[in-house]
């Protein structure tokens, strides 16, 4: 090692520096070339564009006011609104804000489009609150749930489809298991 750094102090200016060029000129090319290798045995990465479709079916149980209620089988992604088309259309007495038109379906669910009265009652049905037709502000009257909590609980029932099971409730962020005990005899589906 001494004798490579007496040799290449012993070189003038000039030959140093191109020394040292070729040098880092032949790190680069062996990077470049090492690098290369190691790509062409990675898999390439496949990136999924907005266009996805997604292929199969559900089952949806649509009630209430429709012309025609009744187990209806949809393509996978199809949403509330699909489900009212394939049942006929609303009747004269549906209340068509009583459901999230444009809320995904999922499978096994039961779609309720309530009548002017139902809707009326719903949340005053036997003293309990709808999970899956309450507004904010009817979820605001259990005890201990503010505007915010009652916000993710529509929230929670927008993005993964109607309860099927007022234990559900535990999975929305912000009921624990106190919170669920005070209102799980309040509440219905």
């Amino acid at each position: 090692m001494q004798r490579l750094k007496t040799w290449f102090q012993a070189l003038d200016p000039q030959s140093r520096k191109k020394l040292v060029v070729a040098g880092l000129g032949s790190v680069v090319v062996l990077y470049l070339l090492l690098n290369q290798q190691a790509d062409e045995g990675k898999p390439e990465a496949t990136v999924l564009s907005e266009d996805v479709e997604f292929s199969g079916s559900i089952f949806v149980h649509v009630v209430g006011e429709v012309k025609e209620p009744g187990l209806y089988e949809l393509e996978l992604g199809a949403r509330v609104s699909d489900a009212v088309e394939v049942a006929g259309g609303f009747t004269q007495d549906a209340v068509q804000s009583s459901v999230n038109l444009a809320r995904n379906l999922s499978d096994g669910e039961q779609v309720i489009i309530a009548s002017e009265d139902q809707f009326q009652s719903s949340s005053a049905a036997g003293g309990l609150v709808s999970l899956n037709r309450a507004s904010v502000e009817d979820l605001d009257t259990l005890p201990g749930v503010g505007p915010a909590l009652a916000g993710r609980i529509i929230e929670y029932r927008e993005s993964v489809g109607s309860f099927s099971d007022v234990r559900e409730l535990r999975e929305v962020s912000g009921i624990g298991e106190k919170m669920f005990a005070k209102i799980k005899d309040l509440v219905t589906l």
